[in-house]
């Protein structure tokens, strides 16, 4: 059956049909554009840290960091016009329960009541962040370890905006991300900072 009389039999119009596959096509010329800019700017950072970038069409372009032991992930989204850039890092080691850590604000205060709010005893934390879990009890017993503080302290202090554990892991992320963010020794701060909250 040729294709003129499938779609008729089905009622799809052609220009119908012509446009989907337009636009599936301009997504995709958009991400390959976009991951080979990515690529570019995450090749010296993998060069510097014996990393190797990966991409797929779920996780993106990254960079895969096993010196740690756990799988550390370096991933970058570039910005648009009604989408910040993030700068995202990933640490592949669950911790058995969900977290999320933000700066405290009144408008994420009134809408973040996933999860009991979790207190660490730290007056700087307890007053300036705000931390809920799946788990409260568990999660500030493992938060309160000082490594871990002091790493939360160092994420928020250069401008992170989230913390977050989940069934696959521990993430950090920051919203509009700059170019001393990209220098290979800065990066390998954040991967150490990361990894302590697998460190005891």
């Amino acid at each position: 059956m040729s294709i003129d009389k499938l779609l008729k039999n089905l009622g799809i119009p052609g220009a119908v049909v012509i446009a989907i596959l337009g636009f599936s096509l301009l997504v995709y010329i958009i991400a390959k554009i976009s991951a080979k800019i990515i690529e570019r700017k995450l090749k010296p950072i993998a060069e510097m840290l014996n990393g190797e970038i990966k991409s797929s069409f779920i996780a993106g372009t990254y960079i895969s960091i096993l010196n740690y032991g756990p799988e550390i992930r370096f991933k970058l989204t570039l910005g648009g016009k009604d989408s910040p850039a993030v700068l995202a890092l990933e640490l592949l080691s669950p911790v058995g329960f969900n977290f999320r850590i933000i700066r405290k604000q009144v408008i994420n205060q009134m809408f973040s009541r996933w999860g009991g709010e979790v207190k660490l005893g730290d007056e700087t934390l307890d007053e300036e962040y705000l931390i809920r879990s799946d788990k409260p009890e568990e999660a500030s017993f493992y938060l309160s370890y000082s490594k871990r503080i002091d790493a939360i302290k160092y994420f928020f202090g250069n401008n992170f905006t989230e913390i977050k554990a989940n069934a696959k892991g521990v993430y950090a992320s920051k919203i509009n991300y700059n170019e001393l963010d990209l220098a290979p020794e800065k990066v390998g701060a954040y991967f150490d900072n990361l990894n302590s909250f697998t460190r005891m």
